[in-house]
């Protein structure tokens, strides 16, 4: 889930575009050669991010079992997940393929699709902040900057770690990591949301890096951090802001 959460409405009537992997539900007011080039964007993202994943031997796939659905929302401004099902505003759709799309409009189909894939052991347990979605939501920004198309929301193309230093300019500080998910939930707008997606984010980026996929994979999967890295979560905090300090404008 990315960005600021609006009402979901139900289209009356949606046509169906099916493919192996998923299905699209769409208004019959869009094209079907737009909905071919959704279905063609999604096919090809969604192979990206499984191939990334599977590249671990720590990766063990996903507990949504149920078919995925690409729904193209008409009144959702923002793209979001729930379990088996990707909202797709339908104005980033009829952006995206004519032409008119901007850093605002993206459509965030690897973030979502990343919720979709993978799943840590701690989403939804509404513990410590970093114990909610701050892993997901990290690997998902993560993985949107690294093989996203177009710049999209929230680093739009800036590395992460710089965009981190840009906006904790902006925001006064940086947010403690455990704070992070609760900053997120409670800032539906706004500095304070975006400089939490992006430190999640980037938190992330600076784990893969240093320490390799399969250990984040085995935190994701609710390792204790002290035991896979030798650290305890505030020392690699540390760390990373060390890091972030080399970027600070």
């Amino acid at each position: 889930m990315i960005g600021l959460l609006c009402t979901v409405s139900l289209i009356v009537n949606a046509e169906s575009y099916q493919t192996e992997n998923f299905t699209i539900e769409y208004d019959k007011n869009i094209s079907i050669n737009t909905v071919k080039q959704l279905a063609n964007r999604v096919d090809k993202n969604r192979e990206v991010v499984l191939s990334y994943l599977q590249q671990s031997s720590v990766y063990v796939g996903t507990p949504i079992n149920e078919h995925l659905i690409i729904y193209v929302s008409k009144k959702r401004c923002t793209p979001y997940q729930d379990w088996n099902t990707i909202h797709i505003p339908e104005k980033r759709v009829l952006a995206a393929f004519s032409g008119s799309q901007s850093e605002h409009s993206g459509m965030a189909i690897i973030h979502e699709l990343t919720h979709v894939y993978a799943v840590s052991a701690f989403r939804k347990q509404k513990k410590i902040g970093y114990e909610d979605r701050f892993y997901d939501d990290g690997l998902a920004v993560f993985l949107q900057h690294r093989f996203g198309g177009t710049p999209e929301y929230p680093d739009f193309g800036t590395d992460l770690y710089r965009a981190v230093a840009e906006q904790s300019a902006k925001y006064g500080s940086l947010i403690s990591l455990t704070e992070a998910e609760d900053i997120r939930h409670s800032a539906k707008t706004g500095t304070a949301r975006k400089l939490a997606y992006l430190q999640e984010g980037a938190f992330t980026q600076f784990i893969i890096e240093r320490y390799g996929l399969d250990i984040y994979l085995k935190l994701y999967q609710g390792g204790e951090p002290h035991t896979l890295t030798g650290k305890t979560f505030s020392q690699l905090e540390k760390d990373w802001i060390e890091l972030i300090n080399v970027f600070a404008v």
